[in-house]
């Protein structure tokens, strides 16, 4: 999918990983797709079965809805739907940091770098001298 502008999340920094940009369940419909490449709602539902009681139609409900927000594409050709990720797991995990990183910026500039900067001094010297020599390439 080259339009990534039309993909759509929110962002809560309090969520874990994936569910920082979507909801808990999303996140978990995501990560069986993200393994499972082309798939359907009966497949993820079955995965998902394993681990909690669900009902095919919230999961058939949620894979829509991340159809809708572009994170999913929906294949209609055969007699039941198909989806697949609409961006591999890594290439989504950068569109959502670079959506956050401008958006932070376009809202806050100043604040946003002196706040960057004083959480670098926090990290760890291994990802301080990565940092630097992206930086400094």
């Amino acid at each position: 999918m080259n339009a990534t502008s039309d993909i759509k999340f929110r962002f809560n920094p309090a969520s874990g990983k994936s569910s920082k940009v979507l909801g808990p369940l999303e996140a978990e419909i995501m990560e069986v797709v993200w393994e499972q490449g082309h798939t359907t709602v009966s497949a993820v539902h079955k995965e998902l079965r394993e681990k909690k009681d669900i009902a095919y139609t919230t999961v058939m409900t949620t894979m829509s809805r991340l159809a809708k927000k572009n994170i999913l594409t929906q294949d209609k050709s055969s007699s039941s739907y198909v989806y697949a990720p609409a961006l591999r797991k890594s290439d989504f995990e950068r569109y959502v940091v670079t959506g956050i990183i401008h958006a932070l910026l376009e809202d806050y500039g100043d604040t946003f770098v002196d706040c960057f900067v004083e959480v670098l001094g926090d990290i760890s010297p291994t990802a301080r001298e990565r940092l630097h020599q992206e930086v400094c390439r």
